[in-house]
């Protein structure tokens, strides 16, 4: 999944891509997808310079509440989503 070119639906080419503004870790990454896996999210934040690794445990606030997102799990992204990704071995 490239972060730098831009998509468009097919069949749909007067739209703009898509920009999805979430953070990982307080750092700001944009998304080009609303359906992504945890594993693809983690790449694009480490693509644009998040401080976190791609082994680390991705998590998704929903609420009030953090929720696990394995690297297969494929989520759909929202607008101001808020992320953390921890060393699997941080109890913190």
């Amino acid at each position: 999944m490239s972060t730098t070119s831009e998509r468009h639906a097919p069949g749909h080419h007067d739209q703009p891509p898509v920009r999805i503004s979430v953070t990982v870790n307080d750092d700001r990454v944009v998304l080009s997808e609303h359906r992504l896996s945890g594993a693809q999210i983690k790449a694009v934040a480490v693509e644009q310079g998040a401080d976190l690794q791609v082994g680390f445990q991705l998590s998704v606030k929903r609420g009030h509440r953090f929720h696990v997102v394995d690297d297969d799990e494929v989520i759909t992204v929202h607008e101001h989503d808020e992320f953390v990704a921890v060393a699997a071995d941080d109890n913190s």
